[in-house]
């Protein structure tokens, strides 16, 4: 028997709403660092930073170099795995240093086939719970790829 937050959701599975599925879908994200010596990049580094990082492309060099000296690292975000790769390819061209750190994006979406809608539930753990229901009852499963 479901507890009452998940009955609520049975609408999904019981046929009385017909076209839900469940989207499997798997990605993944990349916390993206330069690293430097702890005194911060060298000039060499620095202009490096300049053709290899998009963001740092149109200031000029003595700004990028007061916002980074003395920086053991610089954090360049979280970032979407096919763009990150572009990132960390133009750095390692450039000879630049950088941490990754893999964030796994995967998850499920319930989502209306013949509505061409989806159900966003904002609790993980609800979601969740709904999500592992709606496996035991049987609702289709679709494979995708982020």
């Amino acid at each position: 028997m479901n507890p009452p937050e998940i009955q609520q959701y049975q609408y999904l599975w019981d046929g009385t709403q017909p076209g839900w599925v469940l989207s499997r879908f798997y990605g993944h994200d990349l916390e993206l660092s330069l690293l430097f010596e702890s005194a911060g990049p060298s000039n060499r580094e620095l202009m490096a930073i300049r053709r290899a990082i998009s963001e740092f492309t149109p200031q000029p060099l003595h700004q990028i170099a007061a916002e980074l000296r003395g920086k053991p690292d610089y954090f360049l975000g979280r970032i979407n795995g096919r763009l990150a790769r572009n990132i960390i390819t133009a750095c390692r061209k450039e000879g630049l240093r950088l941490s990754e750190k893999v964030i796994d994006t995967s998850g499920y979406l319930l989502i209306n086939e013949i509505k061409n809608s989806c159900l966003l539930i904002e609790d993980d753990e609800l979601a969740r719970q709904v999500h592992e229901s709606a496996i035991q009852h049987g609702l289709p499963v679709r494979l995708t790829e982020s």
